[in-house]
Order: C-alpha cells, then structure tokens, then sequence
C-alpha cells in the first residue's frame, strides 16, 4: 500500500472511531482497541515499511464501512485530520 492510501486508512480509522465517540455507540471496547491498533500500526509503517499490517476483523471492516456511508449521507461535521498522524508527518519531515 502506498503512503497515501495509507494515509487515507489511517484518517477513516480515526474519523470512525470519532463517530462512535461523538455520535452513535457502535463499537464495543474490544474493537475499539483492534481498530487503534491497526491505526498505530499503519502510523508504524510509515517510517518503517517493512512493517507488516495489522488489519482489523471483517465484522469490524463491514461497521467502518457503515459508519463511513453514514457520514457521506448525513451531515456530521467531524473530518478532523487525526492528531497523530499530522504529529508524525510534521516530526518526520513526511508532509
């Protein structure tokens, strides 16, 4: 996966896990906790490529893929750029 694809999955990790915070409960802790560590993993990846995924289960994949077309239909106002990736791309000169 290229660096802005991984980008891309990175952001709709972090705006999923803000819809669940924010909007509608939709994750339990446990998948939450699977959905950072992918996230954290991806952020790994871009400074150390060799790096190997940690993807999330397909149940968890199918409510990200939910809650993304919920927040294209609807008018939810949290497009946030995730802190920690805008701290690694500023820290590692990546912008």
């Amino acid at each position: 996966m290229n660096k802005i694809l991984i980008h891309e999955r990175i952001k709709m990790l972090y705006v999923s896990l803000k819809f669940c915070s924010t909007q509608h409960k939709v994750f339990t802790v446990g998948e939450r906790i699977c959905i950072n560590q992918e996230r954290l993993q991806w952020l790994h990846i871009l400074t150390n490529p060799e790096s190997e995924p940690r993807s999330v289960s397909v149940h968890i994949e199918l409510k990200i893929t939910d809650i993304t077309e919920l927040i294209a239909m609807g008018d939810y106002n949290i497009f946030q750029e995730d802190p920690l990736l805008v701290e690694l791309l500023t820290t590692n000169d990546l912008i």
